[in-house]
């Protein structure tokens, strides 16, 4: 049985595992998305078992009847920053302006609002779709700010985008994406060998020069944001209770807390303890 697995961006810790050749035992195959609206069809209609997203996008799902869990937290946090055009100089200049996301009600558009909401600052919000396509929509006009991370916040910047928030400096604990699964694929033999493989990765990149680490993720794509991606990756899987914490209180200052659903109750830590103990027992 093969994985299918869609992420926006190829996490560092999959880029070593896929490049050192701890994928050999599980096929995945990695698929781009285009949204999270696009990840939560896919996984509706069975047509990937995996996804690699905000981990407050769970919240949404949930509520849309999906049976899902948060196996693995693929990202020790994501690099965020809101970025606009040359002539905006200050949050508070984003006013009115058009702020391109991804889903208007879950993910990072939260944190976006979270911010702009502390600022007093209201914008239009237009529904683009994932990183790639944010930095499009700047690109091409359609949009006049957005978050964006690695790599494309440094295509944004060569192009004259600049950051004018430090998301992550507002919001230390903030997590990076999670890997969710169907819940049918919990018990599989693959999903284990395929966290296996993940912790066996990053458990390699613990040892490896940090010039080496960059010069893999500048040869995966990564180009200029190759450095402070290799900075932020992760060092664990295991999920973050206070970056659990930090997503349900922002949804709660928004009022957008949905009743009876808790990241907690839909984490599901046995898969990776598993995968854990079989990796320790195989180095």
């Amino acid at each position: 049985m093969s994985l299918r697995q869609s992420h926006f961006v190829p996490p560092v810790s999959y880029l070593l595992a896929a490049e050192l050749g701890f994928l050999r035992s599980v096929e995945v195959v990695p698929t781009r998305t285009t949204s999270s609206a696009e990840q939560l069809r896919v996984l509706l209609a069975g047509e990937q078992d995996m996804v690699v997203t905000a981990i407050d996008n769970l919240f949404e799902w949930a509520r849309a009847g999906t049976d899902l869990r948060l196996v693995a937290q693929i990202e020790a946090t994501t690099p965020l920053g809101i970025h606009a055009g040359p002539h905006v100089g200050s949050i508070a200049d984003l006013a009115g302006c058009r702020f391109a996301v991804d889903a208007p009600d879950n993910g990072f558009a939260l944190i976006a609002k979270r911010l702009l909401r502390d600022a007093g600052v209201e914008v239009d919000f237009v529904v683009v779709g994932g990183v790639r396509e944010r930095l499009d929509a700047l690109l091409d006009g359609h949009a006049d700010a957005t978050l964006l991370g690695p790599p494309f916040n440094k295509l944004a910047e060569q192009a004259g985008f600049t950051r004018i928030v430090d998301v992550n400096a507002l919001l230390p604990d903030l997590p990076g994406q999670g890997l969710v699964v169907r819940a049918e694929v919990l018990e599989c033999e693959e999903l284990e060998r395929y966290l296996g493989a993940l912790v066996r990765g990053i458990q390699a990149g613990d040892s490896m020069a940090d010039s080496e680490g960059i010069e893999l993720l500048e040869r995966c794509g990564y180009q200029g944001a190759a450095a402070s991606a290799w900075e932020t990756r992760a060092r664990t899987l295991a999920v973050g209770n206070r970056g659990l914490g930090l997503l349900t209180e922002i949804r709660q200052s928004l009022d957008m807390l949905p009743a009876g659903i808790t990241l907690e109750g839909l984490c599901d830590t046995e898969p990776l303890r598993r995968a854990t103990r079989s990796a320790t027992v195989g180095t």
